[in-house]
């Protein structure tokens, strides 16, 4: 369940008892006497305390693109990048983050959160050529060094290959013995 959501549930809960026992117009009227003056009652609220509140969340990688001023031709592979990212299919972890910017030579700072990133990350984008980015958005997760399996297996075919013995035309028709 999201914060949001919890408080309004809480905000509810609290509200019912009084709406129950007192009516709506009553407790609606109530809140508009608190709302214009604020020296009513023996625990008025505070003019900070009667603003409404403001919900503060990390816009998603697809709403900063989406309020990117990029030529059309590159707005497509940008939200298909962007939408992959919020999916943590595209640079999952924090440390893709790092790599993937340390490798296009980037300061990548401190990253405390993952999400926090994606502006950094989308400045190197928008500064890829069309082609590059049409590659990334085909491309795989940009896992870096998590997803070590396909080096791995590159490393066993290159060691077989120095391990076997060579033969004859190889050798340079060089003979034991």
């Amino acid at each position: 369940m999201t914060e949001k959501k919890s408080k309004q549930q809480l905000l509810m809960s609290l509200l019912t008892p009084l709406l129950r026992e007192w009516g709506y117009d009553a407790v609606r009227q109530c809140l508009a006497d608190l709302h214009a003056e604020p020296g009513k009652g023996g625990d008025a609220l505070t003019a900070q305390e009667r603003k409404p509140t403001k919900e503060h969340r990390r816009p998603s990688a697809c709403e900063i693109v989406d309020r990117l001023d990029v030529q059309s031709v590159r707005t497509e592979p940008l939200r298909a990048l962007a939408a992959r990212f919020d999916a943590k299919t595209f640079l999952p972890t924090a440390s893709d983050v790092r790599h993937f910017l340390e490798m296009r030579g980037q300061d990548s700072g401190p990253i405390k959160h993952r999400q926090d990133s994606f502006r950094k990350v989308l400045e190197v984008l928008v500064g890829m050529s069309e082609d590059e980015l049409q590659l990334l958005q085909a491309g795989g997760t940009h896992a870096g060094p998590t997803r070590l399996g396909p080096l791995s297996d590159a490393i066993k075919a290159i060691s077989s290959a120095v391990r076997a013995p060579m033969s004859d035309e190889e050798s340079g028709g060089q003979q034991s013995g």
